[in-house]
């Protein structure tokens, strides 16, 4: 009698981009719950509910894993979120107060992004820089593609305007994770933003005004 071999089952193929998702998210978590200190390779692969081997496998090192997720962790905005629809508006000025209202927008539903902000200036570890490096490309492509699209008026920063305005932006909205008011400024509720995006808008236009060259003295 002639027994057909019993075939062997097909190797259980990993889900890759399922456990990579896992990993990524796994960063997240921790930076919430134990700080910037506490992403690690053991950590991370209890965290993640996977091997270490595999976060080697896939990332190659903590670096990589630290690269991956400042590039595809929801940890900034795009480029593209914060160009939508910016063709319709006619001046830098009305492009810069749009613009600061969806990077507060987008700032306000990351908890992660607030606590890398808060810790990061006496925390400087390679997550922190991989990080860093992401924005800075970021907003500097959203600066030139603003740039562009809309006329700059002669003499006008930009780059230093908004990067004062989002600093400031960051800063009073990562404090608002633990306080209601600061310098005597509410700046937690909708109400409390209304008013501070009036003062911002004030700014910008005094900083992109036409500037009058005053008559030299005799």
């Amino acid at each position: 009698m002639v027994t057909k071999a019993r075939s062997k089952p097909a190797p259980r193929r990993r889900d890759r981009e399922k456990t990579e998702k896992a990993i990524l998210d796994a960063v997240g978590r921790l930076i919430l719950r134990d700080g910037l200190s506490g992403v690690g390779i053991n950590a991370l692969a209890r965290e993640a509910g996977v091997d270490k081997v595999l976060i080697y496998r896939y990332f190659g090192d903590l670096d990589g894993v630290y690269n991956a997720y400042a590039e595809h962790g929801d940890f900034w905005w795009t480029v593209e979120d914060m160009l939508d629809g910016i063709d319709e508006i006619g001046s830098l000025a009305d492009a810069l107060k749009t613009g600061m209202r969806r990077h507060a927008a987008e700032m306000q539903k990351r908890p992660v992004t607030l606590a890398v902000i808060a810790a990061e200036p006496s925390n400087r570890t390679p997550l922190v820089v991989a990080l860093e490096e992401v924005r800075e490309r970021r907003s500097l492509e959203l600066m030139a593609e603003i740039a562009r699209r809309v006329a700059v008026p002669r003499g006008a920063d930009a780059a230093v305007l908004t990067g004062l305005l989002a600093a400031a932006i960051d800063y009073l909205i990562a404090r608002a994770q633990k306080i209601r008011v600061y310098g005597g400024v509410g700046i937690r509720t909708e109400d409390d933003w209304t008013r501070i995006f009036e003062t911002i808008d004030a700014m910008i236009d005094g900083a992109l005004a036409p500037r009058t060259r005053g008559r030299k003295k005799s």
